[in-house]
């Protein structure tokens, strides 16, 4: 099939041009699966999975929604479907020179929220991988859309946690957001566990303990990566992650920072002044339980 600048591959491709799309009849494949793109400028081709199963380009999945470049002989897998990219002119590698896009490593202030499933060592070394595996994906399909509803921006999976922002410069309430988030994704997940295969180590439904930091951290690009936000404040979203819903602390657990403009918004239990690894001194946290 000639490509002219884009074509769409998946099992429906519903609005878009039959000259520019491809179907295929596999319940594996997504409705939209990838895209194909073409840079008469650059004269390079770049493949983009929008899947849920993944995209394959010779054997290697791609990542999620992060254009990658297709070069003549390649072969792009998607369940038992194979397609193979031919040109002599589209190889995939971007010029050099003006017109290209300059990465940028920015400072920015922001509020972030990591979900953390308790006691995930544990359980994942007695549980299925195939169990772990669903469960989480159904659990974190339920969290992206309570994210989505209070307009946060996943910065990425690790695993056993989500982590999210909301920079303080383009979300005037963001403090109530991610408070609020917290709040609501804690509720989300004991209502969904219930259901799961997935259990703690005593066969309870899983759990998940949530971090809140006020901080500013660096935001960049990383190569075949999408968004990364890392610095200090990062980390102590993790470790405070690791600390909420253990050793009788609330789900729920909010840095003092984070606090400070939200404090007459959510009713607060009493401070309390943890260790956090890697870092001098304690910090204080708030549990936090629901709105006034």
């Amino acid at each position: 099939m000639p490509i002219f600048d884009r074509v769409f591959v998946g099992r429906e491709c519903a609005g878009i041009d039959p000259d520019q799309r491809v179907l295929i009849d596999d319940l594996t494949a997504s409705r939209i699966h990838f895209e194909v793109r073409i840079d008469l400028d650059r004269k390079a081709a770049y493949i983009v999975d929008t899947s849920t199963n993944g995209t394959y380009v010779n054997g290697v999945r791609l990542a999620r929604a992060l254009a990658a470049p297709l070069r003549p002989g390649d072969w792009v897998t998607v369940g038992a479907t194979e397609f193979e990219f031919s040109s002599d002119l589209f190889f995939g590698v971007e010029a050099e020179g003006a017109g290209a896009t300059m990465s940028q490593v920015s400072m920015s202030e922001m509020l972030m929220v990591v979900g953390d499933i308790t006691s995930y060592s544990t359980i994942s070394q007695v549980t299925a991988s195939e169990v772990v595996a669903s469960s989480l994906r159904t659990l974190y399909a339920e969290l992206m859309d309570q994210l989505t509803t209070h307009r946060g921006t996943l910065s990425h999976y690790a695993g056993d946690a989500l982590y999210a922002v909301w920079e303080t410069a383009h979300i005037a309430t963001a403090n109530e957001l991610a408070v609020d988030f917290a709040l609501a994704a804690d509720a989300r997940v004991a209502e969904v566990a219930a259901d799961l295969p997935l259990r703690g180590p005593h066969g309870e439904p899983v759990t998940m303990g949530w971090g809140v930091v006020l901080g500013v951290a660096a935001v960049v690009t990383l190569p075949s990566s999408a968004v990364s936000v890392v610095g200090d404040a990062t980390n102590l979203a993790f470790r405070l992650s690791g600390l909420a819903g253990r050793d009788g602390r609330a789900p729920v657990i909010v840095a003092q920072s984070a606090r400070e403009a939200v404090a007459h918004l959510f009713t607060w239990g009493e401070p309390e002044d943890v260790p956090t690894k890697g870092r001098s001194g304690d910090e204080t946290v708030y549990p936090v339980f629901g709105r006034v």
